[in-house]
Parts: structure tokens; C-alpha cells; sequence
């Protein structure tokens, strides 16, 4: 199995061992986004040229405040162009909610990018449009460890929130 494959197994496994002891206190939550959260994402990756990108997330997010939550996500997925390239991303979230359907957050984490060791940064918003279920685009800037952002990952996913 290659380095890619078992970083985003190893985030994964982090970020869903938390489920079992999260999983009362959820149940209780207080806004739409709080929880435990699966889905998938596509869009496109511009590092220069445009490749499509498919993926899957999950994480979870926790109520700080009324309308102020934090969270942690892991992130893995390929990006098919000339060649096909991998990521593995952990990210931090810091989100504000607009109202009880909307919220805005932003990104940092790190993670691996085309087998090299990467950060990312940025941000997006999700939506819930029924129930359990969102929508969200994000935005992500990544780049290799002491140098500069190389490439721009732009996508729009479905979320479902556990509850």
C-alpha cells in the first residue's frame, strides 16, 4: 500500500474513532452543522492547468458558541488529468453560522499532495437544503512544505450530517 493510501486511511480512522464517544452528545446538537459528517465532492484543480478532481470527506464539527463551531476533517481524493495524482488532507475548520441553514468557515491542515508532504488553506461555505443533508463549495490552496501555494483546488460536494 502506497504513503498516500495510508495517511488517509490513518486520518479517517481518526477522524471516525471519535464517532462512538461523540455520538450522545450529537444527538443533542445544537445547530443543523454540528456532528459527525460523510459525503463526497468534484471540481477542478488549477496547478497551471485545469484537472478534474473527485473525493470523499468526513469529519465532525463542535458547537463553541451560538453561531461559532470548530472542526476536523479528512479529506482524500484524485485528480484525473495527463496523469492521475493523489491527496490525503487533515484540516482544522473554524466556522461562523449565518443563520440556521448557512455557514461560512475557513481551513487550514495539512497532509500529502502527489506523494509530497503538503499544507492547505482556505475556506468555503455549506448549506443545508433538507434536513441532514448540505451543499457546500469550498476552496483550497496547497503547497509543498516551505515554499509557496502551487496549486488552487476548487469544489462543490454533498454532506450528510449524522444526527
Amino acid at each position: 500500500m502506497n504513503i498516500p493510501c495510508k495517511i488517509l486511511l490513518a486520518t479517517a480512522a481518526m477522524c471516525f474513532s471519535a464517532g462512538g464517544a461523540y455520538a450522545q452528545s450529537a444527538y443533542y446538537a445544537t445547530s443543523p452543522f454540528e456532528g459527525i459528517y460523510v459525503g463526497g465532492y468534484a471540481g477542478g484543480v488549477l496547478n497551471p492547468g485545469v484537472t478534474g478532481t473527485l473525493g470523499v470527506v468526513g469529519g465532525a464539527n463542535f458547537a463553541v458558541t451560538d453561531g461559532v463551531s470548530v472542526g476536523v476533517e479528512a479529506q482524500g481524493g484524485a485528480a484525473f488529468g495527463n496523469t492521475t495524482t493523489f491527496d490525503a488532507l487533515m484540516l482544522a475548520h473554524l466556522g461562523y453560522e449565518m443563520n440556521d441553514e448557512v455557514m461560512v468557515y475557513g481551513a487550514l491542515g495539512t497532509g500529502v499532495v502527489n506523494g509530497a508532504g503538503s499544507y492547505a488553506v482556505g475556506g468555503g461555505v455549506e448549506a443545508i437544503v433538507v434536513d441532514q443533508l448540505g451543499v457546500r463549495g469550498e476552496v483550497l490552496g496547497t503547497g509543498a512544505w516551505g515554499g509557496g501555494l502551487s496549486a488552487t483546488k476548487a469544489t462543490a460536494g454533498l454532506l450528510w450530517h449524522v444526527r
